[in-house]
């Protein structure tokens, strides 16, 4: 087995002003011939893990202090929600002082209106949106400011928006410089409920981080907004859209709840300072649902105390999902963990019975720290993010047998999401309440099983993805254009797959796809593709107009290097690129119009392509179909979402991406 190696990772380059938009990093280094498949018992008893199906781990975690929330932008009623009547968020924006600001990178809206954030309807109080324009009121429906979005909150970009008022003057910002004041808006607000993100009537913005509303005008001038997230202070009366799970991080705790289609993702306007780091950050496995399981032979005591801990990210409720299980058929000592799809519920049954059901739901697209322990009384707790979900008293002995992983004895019950940092242990960890877990958990004294999903090979210096390496794919350090090794290809059954995610789907916005290249074949017509998205689950498309591809060999001679995006079609000349030689493809849209380019020179070229790639999957070293499989190595492979890195011709990097930003 491979353990990856995580400090050779690291590149060496300084930070870089724009690495927040980069969605996709993937240095290629560590240890020769490993992949992402081998998943180790980090316990004292270094338990052998075996794979079922297709999970695989990565980067993507629980971890860090950089987040936003993602609210789908077609469609009404993707929106986080609050009883607004009498709320602190309430009080604030009705005293003599207030601030309402966060960060957004708003998507293009289908219907008429887009919300960012609005209380109690039309025609009361505070509401952002835009139809043809931006439009800001207050009470009863005055109309304060109105604009042009495109100018001052355009597409695909993070824009830093605060609304003060300071007595009865009103001035709108964004990034820090002043738009205009407005005075004598009501301030009344007196009930209703906020929604933030979209409205039930409404489409979604797309991704919002850091919406704080505060009770002080907290800018009197132009500023430099913050390049750190907002911490609670005591002018704070809501704070919310920066953790890894939907909660108002004020000292006033507000209740939410969660509507529609949406999600809490890494993707945010601050980017990192820190390089990943597996100590830091740690890991997760990602199981699709249909199939993946793990096992080991460690197993939950049969009596007395213990606690079962882990981060769970629910991503479906299609059938009810197994978290972890000791089962065989029949009741008697049967122990699972489970993800309640009908009812959004964790629950637990041991032996014939429900023990335990979380007294509150939650929601798909968000971690949720959960654990289960037994103290040597028999009281069973279930506390989900540090708080106490249900409680009871039972002795029942538990099944000593194979432990599983995301199914019930290979069986059925199979969870479609994330899970990191499984850890039993044979004492109750937790009796009172607790803060969820900062960092990645370690061995503690009386761990039996302890699985962080940190032996990625292959993971995502950006921390977004957990890729899985499908057939032979795998590091090489014999062949590389920077760092300690390349991902390899051998052209017949081997690829990278990441499931779909808002973060590698484009829109019609700009972004950038890079990579080094060595190829070792680039003139069969069967050997060519190393890139695609698509719509297909796997990362396969079914046609050759499901998303962005990069093609070599035919149709234009040997050595040419195609991209399609969408149903067009761009083309460089025979002998762009040559074979066992490490060449540079990079392939732009900004505004629309799309370059190809080869070491830094455009290639080909079009304007007017606006393809909306979106829902996309991600296959990297495959095309169309397992016919059309990319042999060679790729290095520094990069996706920068929402920005045109190359509008001209450019000198080729001199060395490995930046792991971080300058924050």
């Amino acid at each position: 087995m491979f353990a990856a190696s995580k400090t050779d990772s690291v590149s060496t380059a300084g930070p870089e002003d724009k690495f927040n938009y980069v969605t996709m990093l993937l240095h290629g280094d560590g240890t020769n011939g490993a992949q992402n498949n081998t998943f180790l018992d980090s316990g004292p008893s270094t338990f052998s893990i075996t794979r079922n199906g297709n999970p695989t781990q990565g980067s993507f975690s629980p971890y860090g202090s950089n987040w936003s929330n993602f609210f789908l932008n077609t469609g009404s009623g993707n929106r986080i929600t609050w009883d607004f009547t009498s709320s602190p968020a309430q009080t604030a924006l009705a005293g003599t002082n207030s601030t309402i600001e966060f960060w957004v990178f708003r998507l293009p809206k289908s219907g008429t209106y887009q919300c960012m954030f609005s209380t109690a309807g039309d025609s009361n109080n505070f509401i952002l949106l835009d139809s043809t324009t931006l439009q800001v009121t207050s009470n009863g429906g005055t109309e304060m400011f109105r604009l042009n979005p495109d100018t001052y909150i355009p597409l695909n970009t993070w824009t830093h928006v605060a609304l003060t008022c300071s007595g009865t003057t009103w001035t709108l910002y964004f990034n820090g410089t002043s738009y205009g004041t407005y005075s004598g808006a009501s301030k009344s607000n007196t009930s209703g409920t906020a929604q933030l993100g979209g409205r039930n009537d409404m489409n979604g913005c797309g991704y919002l981080s850091n919406f704080r509303i505060s009770t002080i005008s907290r800018y009197s001038g132009n500023f430099t907004p913050s390049t750190t997230p907002f911490v609670s202070d005591g002018s704070t009366a809501m704070l919310t859209c920066q953790s890894n799970r939907f909660v108002d991080n004020s000292a006033n705790a507000q209740a939410l709840s969660i509507n529609g289609t949406m999600s809490v993702q890494r993707f945010n306007p601050f980017g990192t300072s820190t390089a990943y780091s597996t100590a830091v950050i740690g890991g997760s496995g990602y199981f699709d649902g249909s199939g993946d399981y793990l096992t080991c032979s460690a197993s939950v005591p049969a009596t007395g105390a213990f606690t079962v801990e882990m981060f769970v990210y629910p991503t479906s409720t299609a059938g009810y999902q197994l978290l972890l299980s000791q089962f065989t058929s029949g009741d008697a000592g049967n122990f699972q963990i489970l993800w309640d799809d009908t009812n959004n519920k964790f629950t637990v049954n041991l032996g014939a019975s429900t023990v335990l059901t979380s007294s509150t739901t939650f929601s798909l697209n968000a971690w949720y720290h959960l654990a289960i322990t037994r103290d040597g009384s028999n009281n069973m707790t279930m506390w989900v993010n540090g708080a106490s979900a249900a409680t009871t008293t039972n002795s029942t002995s538990i099944l000593q047998t194979t432990t599983y992983i995301a199914s019930r004895s290979a069986l059925d019950g199979y969870f479609n999401g994330y899970l990191s940092n499984i850890r039993v242990t044979n004492t109750a960890v937790y009796t009172t309440a607790f803060t969820p877990p900062t960092a990645p958990l370690t061995a503690i004294s009386g761990t039996s099983l302890l699985t962080n999903f940190t032996n990625a090979a292959i993971f995502d210096n950006a921390m977004m993805n957990d890729l899985e390496t499908v057939g032979n794919a795998q590091i090489s350090t014999s062949v590389k254009k920077y760092g300690t090794g390349s991902i390899a290809f051998d052209g017949t059954d081997d690829r990278l797959v990441q499931n779909a995610s808002p973060q590698i789907s484009f829109g019609t916005g700009d972004f950038t796809i890079e990579a080094w290249i060595y190829s070792l074949d680039v003139s069969s017509d069967t050997q060519r593709g190393w890139l695609q998205t698509s719509s297909t689950a796997g990362g396969l498309a079914t046609s050759f107009t499901d998303g962005v591809t990069f093609v070599f060999g035919t149709p234009n001679g040997n050595g040419c290097i195609n991209a399609i995006v969408g149903s067009t079609n761009y083309s460089s000349s025979g002998g762009a690129v040559s074979s066992s030689t490490w060449t540079h493809i990079a392939l732009t849209r900004a505004s629309g119009a799309v370059k190809l380019f080869v070491n830094g020179t455009s290639v080909a070229s079009g304007t007017g392509n606006t393809t909306n790639l979106s829902g996309q999957f991600i296959c990297i070293g495959g095309y169309y179909s397992t016919a059309y499989l990319y042999n060679g190595y790729i290095d520094d492979f990069r996706i920068t979402k929402g920005y045109a890195r190359y509008t001209a011709n450019f000198t080729a990097p001199t060395a490995a991406f930046s792991d971080t930003g300058p924050y």
